[in-house]
C-alpha cells in the first residue's frame, strides 16, 4: 500500500507516493521530498499514526494523523495542528 499527498497537504496531490506501508510502519517512498528511506517515519496503531525514530522530529506518543477510511488527517501531534482536510490517501 502507498500513501499519496491529498488536497489538504501543502504540496497538494502528487503522482508519486510519499510513503509505503509495510505492516504497521510507514517508510518514505520515491516521491517523498526527502527521498526514499529505509527507516520508518510512522507507526500505525488502530486508527492513529505516531511518528517513529526515523521521523525528523523523533518518536512521539501523540498521534500525528488519524485514519478515516483510506485518508489520513492531521491530528493533535501534527506540527500544523488538527485539520478536517486529508493530507494523504492510501491506495
Amino acid at each position: 500500500m502507498k500513501l499519496y499527498p491529498d488536497f489538504g497537504n501543502p504540496d497538494r496531490s502528487k503522482v508519486l507516493p510519499w510513503f509505503r506501508r509495510k505492516g504497521d510502519k510507514l517508510y518514505p517512498d520515491f516521491g517523498h521530498p526527502k527521498g526514499f528511506g529505509a527507516n520508518p517515519w510512522y507507526k500505525i496503531k488502530g486508527n492513529k499514526v505516531y511518528s517513529e525514530y526515523g521521523h525528523p522530529g523523533g518518536k512521539s506518543v501523540t498521534p500525528h494523523f488519524t485514519i478515516k477510511g483510506n485518508k489520513l488527517y492531521p491530528a493533535i501531534g501534527h506540527s500544523n495542528g488538527v485539520s478536517a482536510a486529508p493530507w494523504f490517501k492510501m491506495k
